[in-house]
């Protein structure tokens, strides 16, 4: 008898949701494809991907969509399959206003009916599924985002880093992982380490990835005493050569960036955005979303202050191991799929 066949359904390829499913795909007693809504991310595409994605859910023992906004594009899906959902942060939620807002709210109440489980991936996710669900929130479970342990810093490597980055000895370097995008705070991470540069903080900025604002940001960024590193494929290696991680985003899920930092040990700052205060809890830095002086003043604090980083680092990764492992991740949602498959319907 064949392993039950997942069919994961993604907005589109690509970035934070691909990396999630690709390890998914390590759960033993299953098999997974995958189908994407868009391969650009066209809007009319994604509308129209449902329709074209029917068949191939329909030979699927399960269907596993990803966001909020498939959720609700895909409900027919959701309706006459077996599936799960799992929101990654609820960002077309989180973005929307007044009618539209009240749409999505109708339909991913709807999904939330339809699909036998609906994973949520950070407290505050929880919360607001719950208060989204109504008589459905039986069907909301918590399931943490986890990655596989990439091991402590080697020293050496390191060091090469940093001479490869152009890194002086007492440049202490603040990375940043994520889209270049309004949502994710990054003007605030630039005003603020300007700041602290003023103040005489050692700090040099590194951001990684990209979005709209990257050209816009060039004159700010050379401000700021920091590089636009553009897309980058060895994030470990930065995260090894950095000594601090800001996060400083209006939302997220639970960022698999700001995970990898934790699990490497390094002192983390960030927003008090829905999601980055559950994946750090005491282990990092807080301030309030969209106040650059707040970072400002936690910046020049852990450039100060080579113990904090320290401590700060080590109750990080404490925290990984404790909550954010791929293998725990791995088997609670394994068991979410066999809730799923032996629900009656």
């Amino acid at each position: 008898m064949n392993d039950p066949l997942v069919l994961h359904v993604l907005p589109h390829p690509g970035e934070g949701g691909e990396r999630h499913v690709e390890l998914l795909s390590r759960i033993e007693g299953f098999r997974f494809e995958r189908a994407y809504l868009t391969e650009d991310r066209g809007k009319l595409e994604a509308l129209r991907g449902a329709r074209r994605i029917r068949p191939q859910a329909a030979g699927a023992d399960l269907v596993h969509v990803h966001g909020d906004a498939a959720a609700v594009i895909c409900l027919p899906v959701l309706r006459s399959e077996r599936s799960v959902i799992t929101f990654h942060g609820l960002h077309l939620h989180g973005r929307l206003r007044g009618l539209r807002r009240s749409f999505v709210r109708r339909r991913l109440r709807r999904a939330i009916r339809a699909a036998r489980v609906a994973i949520c991936t950070s407290d505050a996710e929880l919360r607001t599924a719950g208060a989204l669900a109504g008589r459905a929130a039986d069907r909301l479970i918590q399931i943490d985002n986890g990655i596989l342990d990439p091991g402590a810093p080697d020293p050496e490597f390191r060091r090469a880093t940093r001479a490869e980055l152009g890194l002086g000895e007492r440049e202490l370097a603040v990375l940043f992982v994520g889209q270049l995008e309004p949502i994710k705070g990054v003007r605030d991470l630039l005003d603020a380490l300007a700041a602290a540069r003023a103040e005489g903080a050692p700090l040099l900025g590194l951001l990684a990835g990209e979005g709209s604002l990257h050209e816009r940001l060039e004159p700010q960024a050379e401000q700021a005493g920091a590089r636009l590193l553009g897309r980058r494929d060895d994030v470990s290696a930065l995260l090894g050569a950095a000594d601090i991680f800001a996060m400083p985003s209006e939302r997220e899920g639970l960022s698999i960036a700001l995970l990898e930092a934790m699990a490497k040990g390094r002192a983390c700052v960030v927003s008090d955005g829905p999601g980055n205060p559950d994946a750090v809890g005491e282990a990092g830095m807080v301030f309030a979303y969209g106040q650059p002086g707040a970072l400002t003043a936690a910046l020049v604090k852990l450039a100060g202050d080579a113990g904090l980083r320290a401590t700060l680092g080590s109750r990080a990764r404490a925290r990984f191991l404790a909550r954010f492992t791929a293998d725990r991740m791995l088997e609670r949602t394994r068991e979410a799929y066999e809730r799923a498959l032996a629900a009656p319907g």
